[in-house]
């Protein structure tokens, strides 16, 4: 075989490598560059509180860290970045979610356009402080995970 044939099946095979692996990496989900805000049920408004999990699961729905670890959710609104002030100072990733006065998870639903309602199952913060959140689907129990920046979200 000539070498402009090699070189002409070296470039076919290396295009058909770009065009079958470009769709799973263009598929990671971001959540958009909108404001998204955080639906809770009306009653329990006054007594919600954001805390820090139990990561007894990597994800999932877990049980409170401490009572020490939570914050009051206000009647006002405010976006979730108010409640990471503080610099990272843990090595570890943390896992938070919204819960009731008797430390039941309450999971609040979220919709932006384009998108079906969902359940606010947790946030992540990583060890490098970045910021997802898994959502899941209420039509179909489908989890998914989103990377995401906290500023856009108002609670």
């Amino acid at each position: 075989m000539n070498q402009a044939k090699t070189n002409q099946l070296l470039i076919e095979g290396l295009l058909l490598l770009v065009l079958v692996t470009n769709p799973l990496f263009s598929n990671f989900l971001v959540t958009p560059e909108e404001t998204i805000r955080l639906e809770f049920p009306s009653n329990l408004r006054n007594q919600i509180r954001f805390c820090k999990q139990n990561p007894i699961q990597v994800y999932g729905r877990n049980p409170i860290g401490s009572l020490t670890n939570c914050a009051t959710v206000l009647e006002s609104e405010v976006t979730m970045e108010s409640f990471f002030a503080e610099p990272l100072e843990e090595t570890t990733e943390t896992q938070w979610a919204f819960y009731d006065s008797i430390g039941k998870q309450v999971f609040p639903i979220v919709v932006w356009e384009g998108s079906e309602p969902m359940v606010l199952i947790s946030l992540v913060r990583s060890k490098r402080g970045q910021f997802g959140v898994q959502l899941q689907r209420k039509k179909d129990g489908a989890y998914y995970f989103y990377r995401t920046k906290l500023s856009n979200w108002m609670i």
